[in-house]
């Protein structure tokens, strides 16, 4: 696209013996981002409590799977994805591999649950 400014932002995180990477991930980076890997991308918003809930889950399991590249994506700056994925509601997590969504979670959202679907993923 001409004239279109690509933004990445990678936050690293560092807790007590653990160094963990994630993606914030935009309309015009999501491709990229699920091309050729297992993804893992959280759809959220700054003003939603159970979106938090799920990234306390999610930054507890990030370590624990070097493989899945972790990402979430604010669906008030970024709208065009999570419409082109029919995401109706937050906190939605879908997985991909090489591109293709393999699975989704959605609202209340255990570790457990998360768990689950990254084992399958890797």
């Amino acid at each position: 696209m001409p004239g279109a400014s690509l933004l990445f932002v990678i936050m690293i995180h560092e807790g007590p013996g653990e160094t963990y990477m994630s993606h914030t991930v935009t309309d015009l980076n999501f491709t990229d981002f699920v091309s050729g890997h297992a993804a893992m991308l959280s759809f959220t918003s700054p003003w939603c409590a159970a979106c938090k809930k799920v990234h306390d889950h999610l930054d507890r399991l990030e370590g624990a799977y070097p493989a899945v590249s972790f990402g979430t994506m604010d669906i008030s700056t970024s709208p065009n994805t999570p419409a082109g994925l029919k995401v109706l509601s937050i906190p939605t997590v879908i997985f991909f591999r090489q591109g293709r969504e393999t699975g989704r979670l959605s609202g209340n959202i255990s570790d457990a649950d998360l768990r689950n679907r990254l084992d399958t993923l890797v």
